[in-house]
């Protein structure tokens, strides 16, 4: 584990599901050929209401061949959708239909909704011997009150977009830290967050954590890749070490 003082790089693989496990796992190939092993993928248990991934025999399997190699497993909602979620209003308008294509399910579920999503998928990362330290939110955006559910339950971090928020008793020390991600729904967006990610990269390369999120299709843009190249490549050149979230906040 890097020592605390030491520059971070945290990849983070989001929506791991068995629909995306070819996609997964050719993005740890791809990291690999960086000396990079050491990721923190983010597991959707019920990806789009397809079905549980616990049915999946080849992704079970596959997850837990990348525990065993060192990569750590996230919960990362439950069903990733807006299905059976509150009715869409002006204040969150924004969130389900244009920051996310109503993928924002964390974003105003009720209290005992939220317990039982959190519960359940516990319940599945026990039932395949992953271990669930840390939970975050799809598109990281979460209901009023849910860090405290979270810290009741257990768990030992989440996250948002721009900070690190450890959950355990005695340890406080939120980490503001921006993350690098891509939106690739469309070609404006490829370009939009291009640009974005280069200016982003240009400030977070002169502090000690580089966290550089990855969905499932970044690689198959070439302007995407590129540029995920060249931040890996300068990250690295920097002196930044691949770790987990959990082992960062563990420190």
């Amino acid at each position: 584990m890097p020592a605390a003082s030491a520059r971070t790089l945290i990849v983070s693989l989001h929506d791991a599901h068995p629909g995306s496990r070819a996609a997964i796992a050719d993005q740890l190939a791809f990291l690999a050929t960086y000396g990079i092993r050491t990721t923190s993928i983010l597991i959707v248990p019920d990806f789009h209401h397809a079905g549980p991934a616990s049915k999946d025999a080849m992704f079970c399997e596959a997850a837990s061949a990348w525990q065993g190699q060192g990569h750590e497993l996230v919960l990362h909602g439950y069903f990733h959708d807006r299905l059976n979620s509150p009715r869409e209003t002006l204040a969150t308008l924004f969130w389900t239909r244009l920051y996310t294509s109503r993928e924002a399910e964390f974003l105003d579920l009720p209290p005992e909704t939220a317990r039982l999503r959190l519960e359940r998928g516990r319940a599945l990362f026990a039932s395949q011997g992953w271990r669930a330290g840390g939970f975050i939110a799809p598109a990281w955006l979460m209901a009023p009150g849910l860090t405290n559910l979270l810290a009741e339950l257990g768990f030992a971090y989440t996250t948002r977009l721009r900070e690190i928020i450890p959950l355990l008793p005695g340890v406080n020390r939120l980490v503001a830290s921006q993350s690098l991600c891509y939106s690739t729904r469309a070609s404006w967006r490829r370009v939009a967050s291009g640009i974005w990610n280069k200016h982003l990269f240009g400030r977070l390369r002169e502090t000690r954590l580089v966290r550089l999120s990855l969905h499932p299709r970044d690689l198959e843009f070439p302007l995407m890749r590129r540029q995920i190249d060249q931040i890996l490549r300068a990250s690295l050149k920097r002196g930044f070490q691949p770790t987990t979230y959990g082992d960062y906040v563990a420190r």
